[in-house]
């Protein structure tokens, strides 16, 4: 496994002019990243919203589960393919407003 970062890291270092939540809604569009649900840890009977990288998405990063926080994951992406994703985003975003 290779070294990950968080989105919105990526997005800065690579001066992409991207918000992590515009590059996530293309991840989901792409079916790269999806949108889970668990219980809230803290009140009974609500739950929480989260993303995941999908099979297809682990291709570009990992789903790390906090460990102060089961079932709590983040995904983080591969440091090294971050530039092949972002220009999936990129196309994708494009695609949508062009």
């Amino acid at each position: 496994m290779g070294r990950t970062e968080s989105i919105t890291k990526l997005l800065k270092e690579h001066h992409a002019g991207l918000s992590a939540v515009a590059a996530n809604l293309a991840l989901v569009a792409l079916g790269l990243l999806s949108e889970e649900e668990r219980p809230s840890a803290k009140y009974v009977g609500k739950m929480k919203k989260f993303k995941a990288l999908t099979d297809r998405g682990l291709e570009y990063g990992v789903n790390l589960e906090n460990p102060n926080s089961p079932g709590q994951i983040t995904p983080q992406y591969f440091i090294d393919s971050f530039s092949r994703l972002l220009s999936l985003i990129r196309r994708e975003i494009a695609g949508k407003t062009g």
